[in-house]
């Protein structure tokens, strides 16, 4: 029988922990040394490379297994340190973060006590989920009503197979996976057992972002209406359900006034939201899933650049979504491998259309695709008077995508370096539009060279490098705004960095 507990954390915040064999041993001690001597290795790495929010993100993943290491604090206290001196040479400095790391190396120094839990939630004991191990299985097609044959063009109907899958997906803890192939499903489609399992995906994820540090009311808020759908799946009597109750108190605590995403269904196929206009071709569930995430990645991809959203998009960005590549293909005119593209028609330097395409069968098109393009719909928004140059602009939008996509540039970079195949800097800047030959060297080396900037001093800076370049020319700018002297300096510095001996 599997069992799954809501465990609390430290400051009274909610955290629903992994599903596990209830017959598990807790771990060895050897093995939590393991972990701890892991993270202080990796977290030794991103300093040496100049990422210190890395080796923070590293190090407190273990701070619970550490019991009070010496060694592993006193890294910690040196990971603090330099994201912090790292943050103060940003000159637009995240002052929230900015507090919290001053704040924690007090208590490090022994200067400060860590703060009360947190009144608003109550601790709560370990609880047992629902039963939700070796009975849970697809749900079977032959004991559903014929469906009606669905009009051309519209995404395919669910299969006994994708109801495995999200099965499988649930049993190995792949609770984002189960949780989109459970939508995808639709609930009409799940047994009693399978609507729990998804509820139970939908509670913990939305526990997990609660839980997150310095988690944003936005973000509470959107966990809020997440909870407050998964609460319908689930019997009341459940003990799931007590869970999510305390969990969806939890995310109303921090919401505060923030207001969640609100859905309008403006048709049939079509979803709107404040900033959204989200054509999904009948298959609902998709379509809140995009209308959620676009919200939450255009306030993220403002906030990365530049600062807060100034307000709703008018006119909507209209979103897209095809059922296959070749209905992508045939809509839209461009090739059947892309998973997407956008669009923005702009008259007098303002925006009077705003459109992306994406494709229902991208198994990746939340994570990767919606973030890469919605990033060329914001940048027309930072950058109204004139786009920035080819190479910043795909670097920026690469790699706000998945991270084995952006790994898959990174890995192919060499190759393109001993084929011949990468520009000078100086070649790479003057770019007008996308070059004729060596394509994939552009790529790789417009996300590594962008990466490798924004690594020196954060994506707001570089935007400011990026008007800088407009205004005064790209050497000069990087005089101004990285003391680096002009594209070749550069150049050597980014290679060494950047490339393998």
């Amino acid at each position: 029988m599997l069992r799954c507990v809501l465990v609390t954390a430290l400051a009274g915040v909610l955290v629903l922990a992994p599903c596990a064999p209830a017959a598990d041993l807790p771990p060895h001690p050897t093995e939590k040394q393991l972990a701890v001597q892991a993270a202080m290795v990796n977290a030794r790495e991103h300093l040496g490379a100049h990422r210190p929010t890395e080796a923070v993100v590293e190090l407190e993943k273990e701070i619970s297994n550490a019991d009070g290491s010496t060694a592993f604090l006193s890294l910690l206290r040196e990971a603090y340190q330099a994201e912090l001196a790292q943050s103060e040479k940003n000159p637009v400095p995240d002052q929230k973060r900015t507090e919290q790391l001053q704040r924690r190396l007090a208590i490090l120094n022994g200067k400060l006590r860590p703060a009360p839990a947190s009144v608003g939630v109550a601790p709560i004991a370990a609880v047992p989920a629902p039963n939700l191990g070796p009975s849970l299985v697809p749900p079977s097609v032959t004991e559903e009503p014929a469906a009606p044959v669905p009009p051309a063009g519209s995404p395919p109907a669910p299969t006994a197979g994708a109801g495995a899958a999200a099965a499988d997906a649930f049993k190995s803890r792949n609770y984002a996976d189960a949780d989109r192939l459970f939508a995808a499903l639709g609930a009409a489609r799940l047994s009693a057992e399978q609507k729990l399992a998804w509820a139970y995906c939908r509670v913990k994820l939305a526990a997990d972002r609660v839980n997150a540090p310095d988690c944003p009311p936005a973000t509470a808020a959107a966990a809020v209406q997440e909870v407050s759908e998964a609460i319908q799946l689930i019997p009341p009597g459940a003990e799931l359900y007590k869970v999510a109750q305390q969990v969806l108190k939890a995310a109303q605590a921090k919401a505060g006034s923030a207001a969640a995403v609100v859905l309008v269904a403006a048709s049939a196929d079509v979803l709107e939201t404040a900033s959204f206009r989200v054509h999904h071709g009948g298959d609902r569930a998709l379509g809140e899933a995009v209308a959620k995430a676009a919200e939450a990645n255009r306030k993220a991809t403002f906030e990365r650049w530049s600062g807060p959203p100034g307000g709703s998009w008018n006119p909507k960005c209209d979103v897209v979504i095809h059922a296959t590549a070749d209905a992508y293909a045939a809509a839209t005119g461009k090739p059947a491998a892309l998973t997407g593209h956008a669009s923005v028609s702009l008259t007098n330097g303002r925006p009077t259309a705003r459109r992306i395409d994406l494709r229902a069968d991208d198994p990746v098109l939340a994570t990767n695709a919606l973030p890469r393009e919605l990033t060329h719909v914001v940048l027309a928004d930072l950058f109204a008077d004139r786009p920035p140059p080819k190479w910043a602009l795909e670097g920026m939008a690469i790699l706000a995508g998945a991270p084995a996509e952006i790994d898959r540039y990174t890995r192919t970079l060499d190759r393109c370096a001993r084929d011949g195949e990468l520009r000078t800097l100086a070649a790479l800047f003057e770019l007008k539009d996308f070059p004729a030959d060596k394509i994939t060297g552009f790529y790789c080396q417009s996300v590594s060279v962008t990466d490798y900037l924004i690594k020196l001093k954060g994506e707001r800076h570089f935007k400011i490098f990026l008007n800088d370049a407009q205004r005064y020319g790209t050497p000069q700018a990087l005089r101004r705004q990285y003391n680096i002297d002009g594209p070749q300096a550069l150049e050597v510095a980014w290679k060494r960095a950047s490339l393998t001996p």
